[in-house]
């Protein structure tokens, strides 16, 4: 049941060519993270979510140091090599330095239009608006020059019920997990929602309910085995979760950036756009790269893995994300506080060999054991 998934995350550039061929529609490039999917389809645009890949370095390395994160380098590869050729425009939000200045690469390097949604670090609600509804002009403007299209209420509401059941199918099988650890491979449900950064939401969502529905026929397996949440920005290398796997490691939960801290998202509201947008981007899940002093991240990690019944925190770091850096310590002793085991492991995008992390990974399994 999880084949046509692995099939488009096998295949991404055909995957893409071949809906950009039956959509007719420009596809754009999402750099990570939070940047609204709705905004793109509402202009007429195929968005795709570019969250690093496993390539290795050979040519962005001459433009950004080796200590900058490695999902920026990454994508910055793609480019480089004239892998996404078929990707027209990019579009960023500001989560980090690296990715600011990552645009600015872009704008120096390539021909292709970038655009970006700035997210403000403000104190108050009335304070992100304003500062919104400027950016959130400019950047609708930006997707209709590249795209030829006007963003319409109709185009707007169309795109929120397509994205809205896309996140509330994906929570549906974040549900399931967690109420039957084990229903399925790690590496197999990792996989589903890396198809829906490629796959058209159309496509992905009939895709999502024919395997709810077929999860949801299946009883949880009796053997009991230890359990995590994992927490960081991406869930990438995409291979390692089969170290899980063979070690009989069920991840309950997660709170990443490309997956829950995303999937939790409700509709956009698109009545008022700007307040929809604030609302997108700051709610409900915190995130290190996200100044909101209302939403403690150590109160909502600690209920997290209560509610999921996880019985530790592995943090998945992928070097070098400061932000991700600075908040991990605090929650790690946090967590020790309240008893509940937490390790991390840090890795690059790019690495091929998994066995020093088969190590770690068994040694915090062990813990969890004992």
């Amino acid at each position: 049941m999880f084949d046509p998934f692995h099939e488009v995350v096998t295949n991404v550039s055909k995957t893409i060519m071949q809906f950009e061929a039956q959509l007719r529609r420009p596809v754009i490039g999402v750099m990570p993270a939070y940047f609204p999917m709705e905004l793109i389809y509402a202009a007429g645009g195929y968005p795709v979510q570019l969250w690093g890949n496993n390539l290795t370095l050979e040519k962005s390395d001459a433009y950004l140091q080796s200590y900058c994160c490695s999902i920026s380098r990454s994508v910055l590869e793609l480019e480089l090599r004239e892998i996404s050729k078929m990707v027209k425009a990019y579009a960023f939000t500001s989560l980090c330095d690296t990715l600011i200045n990552l645009r600015e690469l872009y704008r120096r390097l390539f021909s292709k239009p970038t655009l970006q949604l700035s997210i403000p670090i403000t104190q108050t609600e009335e304070a992100r608006q304003a500062y919104i509804k400027n950016v959130l002009k400019s950047v609708t403007t930006g997707l209709e020059e590249i795209t030829g299209q006007q963003i319409t209420q109709a185009s707007l509401i169309e795109a929120a019920t397509l994205y809205g059941h896309t996140r509330s199918l994906q929570r549906k099988l974040y549900n399931i997990r967690r109420q039957k650890p084990g229903i399925m491979k790690n590496h197999d449900f990792y996989t589903v929602l890396k198809a829906g950064f490629f796959l058209p939401a159309g496509a992905y969502n009939q895709l999502l309910e024919t395997l709810l529905h077929n999860l949801e026929a299946l009883s949880q397996p009796q053997d009991s085995r230890p359990k995590v949440l994992i927490s960081g920005m991406v869930f990438d290398p995409i291979d390692t979760y089969k170290i899980f796997d063979e070690l009989k490691f069920d991840i309950v939960d997660d709170d990443l950036a490309n997956g829950w801290r995303t999937v939790s998202k409700e509709n956009l509201q698109i009545e008022n756009l700007v307040e929809g947008i604030t609302q997108y981007l700051f709610n409900p899940a915190p995130c290190c790269c996200i100044y909101n002093p209302e939403n403690d991240r150590h109160t909502y990690l600690l209920n997290r893995v209560k509610q999921s019944g996880a019985d530790g925190v592995l943090f998945w770091y992928i070097k070098f994300c400061e932000p991700d850096a600075f908040d991990r310590p605090q929650l790690m002793n946090r967590l020790k506080a309240e008893g509940i085991p937490a390790a991390f492991i840090d890795m690059e995008l790019s690495m091929s060999n998994f066995e020093a992390l088969k190590t770690r990974i068994n040694a915090f399994c062990e813990i969890l054991e004992g």
